[in-house]
């Protein structure tokens, strides 16, 4: 945590403690505390972001976010859904159905925590339709915040052999962000967009292509609000 804010600019600065990376809330409970304490602790986090999987998020562990709430830290719970099709799910293994991540959220938001969803465009089978049809989904459980990522092919993943053997088409930069600000415009004004695109850096991005950009999906995605309408003026 340290290092990365001796990369940021020299100047007095709050921050947002982020446990992202694998399965932040899958571990013995005094293992999590004592990771989330040693976080907090430093004067200058105000916040605490959770990244985890909707089918490991136990009572007890909402409880210890709830109690660093309840201090005045700024928390929220990141859950990685994907898609709110169950056969999609269980197409690309991840384990859980679209009912444990509702029971989830609705857990969680019962106790007054934030709640932000991770929402992939581009999963095999899918198009436009079943992103507006998982995020129709999302909002009717309730939700807080959304990050809304492309599908990019990573090298070593499974479905980097499923693209190399031309059994996978992914999305080009027109569709996608065709697709994201739909999502946006169909989004109410007061949930909170944490992210919209993506990158990866190549030799480890196979494809697609724009994907290798850090601006290219936000440029196009801000193009398309400002020609078609922003975030919830489709519900007007």
């Amino acid at each position: 945590m340290s290092q990365g804010r001796a990369r940021l600019v020299k100047k007095p600065s709050k921050y947002i403690a982020y446990f992202q990376a694998y399965t932040s809330t899958y571990d013995e409970y005094q293992l999590l505390k004592q990771k989330y304490d040693q976080a907090i602790q430093e004067a200058d986090i105000v916040g605490l972001c959770v990244g985890t999987r909707p089918d490991c998020v136990s009572d007890d562990v909402l409880a210890l976010l709830v109690s660093y709430q309840q201090q005045g830290i700024d928390v929220w719970l990141e859950l990685g859904l994907q898609s709110a099709n169950d056969a999609t799910l269980k197409r690309i293994n991840r384990g859980h159905d679209f009912a444990t991540y509702a029971d989830t959220v609705t857990r969680a938001r019962a106790l007054g925590l934030k709640v932000c969803t991770h929402l992939i465009l581009g999963l095999p089978g899918e198009a436009h339709q079943d992103y507006m049809q998982t995020l129709a989904k999302v909002l009717e459980t309730g939700v807080d915040g959304l990050k809304l990522h492309p599908l990019h092919i990573v090298e070593g993943s499974v479905m980097a052999k499923a693209w190399r053997a031309g059994k996978m088409q992914l999305l080009t930069l027109e569709d996608y962000s065709y697709s994201a600000s739909e999502m946006i415009r169909h989004t109410p004004k007061e949930i909170i967009f944490h992210r919209v695109t993506a990158y990866a850096k190549k030799p480890m991005l196979l494809g697609p292509d724009w994907c290798g950009y850090r601006w290219n999906g936000l440029v196009a995605i801000v193009d398309n609000l400002a020609a078609h309408g922003g975030q919830g003026e489709a519900l007007i």
